[in-house]
């Protein structure tokens, strides 16, 4: 007879790892017990050496589907003999804690929802310890029942029963409910029973309906009612910004978008995020739901209430975050009901509680492989492991599209999605979901790294902490830069393209268009493309016609007027401006070219949304089969420059003769041979065979189509993000290298 104690790190809380861990020891004849501590599972073992060895190799072999083993540690210990196994109450310990992402309703759950003869036959909450709220519904660790806002559900006699049977799915399964005992879903005013029906109902009327979903309120609506669609983009202040949708299956999905079996495969993942589908035809859906774009974002129901709605409801439903645009998600019912007030005609609340709020994560397939665009609910807060060591680091990210990033030795712990830091409601959430945080996950920081720009809210509250703790900066694009490494666990030397619209410079102008060579000790700019003036300030950003005009004026000034229309007013104020260099800020941005170009061929002159030109360019641009592309310079000086002025002439000239389609192709062309010209001036320079991308424009699916197969053609290897965004939501991670030991 032998005892050991074990202890496993990783996904193993609220994920039925202690009912798996109980039921293969008495398979095994085992004694001993389980239980939950913070950051981990300990068990004690006692048997024959050859049935211990069996169990630990099915641990790895068998484990819950929902978990993830980082380590296990094993100790010879001395025992008295056990007379049985047993799972023993949490206990609280040192260490940091790993927590489940929110899980779609799994097939089981699905399959009893719609058996009538089930006694959860249509219950909006049901669930088991393969699915369901996690992140959401946790208020502490180790994780049970009176630790989440289930703690008010007293479950009843049924619920129990399964609770505490070691051969049920919902044996100590935390959320367990039924009619009888868990949360209830009602309409606000409304008496109805037939709650589903009903929502059903006020669909076809064209309401727009907020409906409380796992980790906040959706705004939902018939996508097919083009004045609805329209109503809800004025009330929303959402002028244009695509919507996503939700569809009742993959077949309805087909209906409308080309599927691979990559997409297929994600969009039934127990993640189940909103995939961006290539349009195949709009049918019924509104143009308004995504105008000018060429892709839908479209989401499986991933709770029980959702499919209870589809049952009644035929047609693609707009699903959009319950806020007004820009604002933090709603996630309290009167919260909900005061913010969105004025956006909604109907309120569908649920009683259960949600501790932490979370959004929709959004992703799409290139290469046959995954690109995030906005990592939440159901990857956060799935840590990252990260192939070096780093101190407790807290790393508050950029100002778009925030996420912020807690570290200790191997793991970072992102943040979901919180969204633009322009606002106070955003700033609380940020603040609130910090604390949040260090408090669950029990990593105390003693670092804090911030963004070097000087007028980020992110970096006044850097600055605030500078007497409790070590606070640095890194520039923007290297944190960019270390994002993909990290991300992809790559230590060796690479050549990284870094390409966005904005991130303060070292020389204090603003970057965008940069290249890098390095790896996880250190990073040096090698490239990037030439400064040009954008007059305006940061109201150009918004108006990508102050872009082009700018540009236009500083290099074809006799002939400006005859590339881009413009009054006297309008030309000699931005004359002046370049002459007395006011209000002028200087960029490398490649972003901004993106903006200029698309403005120049009256694509897109005024956003409304961040990256709006860029993608209508993009969307013209797919229309075209034009192979060519542009003429430009590379400038040999100390850092090699992108000197895009022999395009803009060429541009300007086919402006009149040709269509901006074909243009607007051979631009994405250019960018690309831009790419594939300097990753061989590079590899020949230091011998690197390794490309990267980061940064916004590499959302950009045509460049990326145009230039991943040229690249690998050429023999090199091309790495992109897999699990943090590309855009500004990695930043944070590529700013914990700050925290390396």
């Amino acid at each position: 007879m032998k005892t050991y104690k074990l202890r496993i790190w990783g996904i193993v809380q609220g994920v039925g790892f202690r009912p798996f861990i109980y039921r293969l020891a008495k398979s095994l004849n085992l004694k001993g017990w389980v239980l939950n501590s913070t950051g981990s599972v300990q068990i004690l073992i006692q048997g024959e050496e050859e049935n211990i060895e069996k169990f630990m190799e099915l641990i790895i072999k068998e484990a819950p589907p929902l978990s993830r083993i980082e380590r296990i540690e094993k100790e010879e210990v001395n025992s008295e003999e056990l007379e049985d196994f047993k799972i023993l109450e949490s206990k609280e310990d040192t260490g940091f804690n790993f927590i489940s992402p929110d899980i779609a309703i799994c097939e089981d759950c699905l399959r009893e929802m719609r058996d009538p003869k089930d006694r959860r036959y249509k219950y909006p909450f049901i669930n088991c310890t393969n699915c369901g709220p996690r992140y959401t519904i946790i208020e502490d660790l180790p994780y049970d029942r009176e630790k989440t806002t289930m703690k008010i559900f007293e479950m009843c006699e049924e619920c129990k029963k399964e609770y505490h049977n070691p051969s049920s799915r919902r044996f100590h399964a935390q959320p367990i409910s039924c009619y009888d005992c868990g949360p209830k879903i009602w309409i606000h005013g409304d008496k109805d029973k037939d709650i589903f029906e009903k929502i059903a109902k006020y669909l076809e009327e064209g309401k727009i309906l907020a409906i409380k979903g796992m980790g906040g309120f959706h705004l939902a609506c018939d996508a097919t009612k083009e004045d609805i669609v329209k109503r809800l983009r004025e009330r929303k202040k959402r002028p244009s910004k695509p919507f996503a949708l939700m569809m009742k299956d993959i077949e309805m999905i087909k209906e409308y978008c080309f599927v691979s079996k990559e997409e297929e495969k994600i969009l039934k993942s127990k993640e189940a995020p909103i995939v961006l589908l290539r349009t195949r035809e709009l049918k019924d859906i509104s143009p308004l739901v995504a105008p000018g774009n060429k892709y839908l974002g479209v989401m499986l129901p991933y709770t029980p209430y959702h499919h209870l709605i589809f049952d009644y409801f035929k047609k693609p439903i707009i699903m959009t975050s319950g806020n007004l645009s820009d604002e933090p998600i709603a996630k309290d019912n009167e919260e909900a009901m005061e913010r969105l007030k004025n956006i909604a005609d109907v309120f569908v609340l649920h009683n259960r509680n949600i501790k932490h709020r979370i959004d929709d994560s959004v992703v799409f397939v290139e290469n046959k492989e995954i690109q995030i665009i906005r990592r939440a609910r159901g990857y956060a807060p799935d840590p990252i492991k990260i192939p070096i060591k780093i101190k407790p680091t807290l790393a508050l990210g950029g100002e778009l599209k925030n996420t912020f990033s807690l570290g200790k030795e191997n793991y970072i712990f992102i943040s979901p999605h919180i969204g633009d830091l322009k606002d106070k409601e955003t700033l609380e959430v940020y603040e609130e979901t910090i604390q949040e945080y260090i408090r669950l996950f029990k990593i105390e920081p003693e670092l804090l790294v911030h963004d070097l720009h000087p007028q980020y809210l992110s970096t006044d509250l850097a600055q605030s902490f500078k007497k409790y703790m070590e606070v640095k900066s890194i520039q923007h694009h290297k944190a960019h830069f270390y994002s993909l490494l990290l991300d992809r666990g790559i230590t060796k030397d690479i050549i990284c393209f870094t390409f966005d619209g904005t991130g303060y410079g070292e020389d204090g102008k603003i970057w965008g268009g940069e290249v890098f060579v390095g790896n996880i000790e250190g990073v040096k700019r090698v490239a990037h493309f030439k400064y040009f003036p954008i007059v305006g300030g940061d109201s150009a950003i918004e108006n990508p016609r102050k872009i082009a005009l700018s540009y236009i004026l500083k290099y074809f000034p006799k002939d400006a007027d005859k590339i881009i229309s413009m009054d006297d007013f309008e030309k000699n104020l931005i004359k002046i401006l370049l002459e007395r260099e006011e209000n002028i800020f200087y960029t490398s941005s490649c972003g901004r070219i993106f903006d200029l170009i698309s403005a120049l061929l009256g694509i897109r002159e005024k956003i409304d949304y961040e990256g709006q030109a860029a993608i209508e360019l993009e969307m013209h641009a797919m229309e075209s089969y034009e192979e060519g592309y542009y003429p430009f310079k590379i400038i040999e000086n100390e850092i090699l420059e992108i000197d895009i002025l022999p395009m803009i002439e060429k541009i300007v000239e086919e402006k009149t003769k040709k269509d901006k389609r074909d243009i607007a192709r051979k631009f994405h062309n250019t960018i690309s041979q831009i790419i594939i010209t300097l990753s061989e001036i590079l590899r020949e320079e230091y011998n690197i065979n390794k490309v990267g991308f980061s940064g916004g424009v590499f959302q950009n699916r045509l460049l990326l189509q145009t230039t991943i197969p040229a690249l690998k053609e050429s023999k090199f290897e091309v790495y992109t993000h897999q699990k943090v965004p590309t855009n500004d939501g990695g930043v944070s991670l590529g700013q914990t290298i700050m925290g390396y030991k």
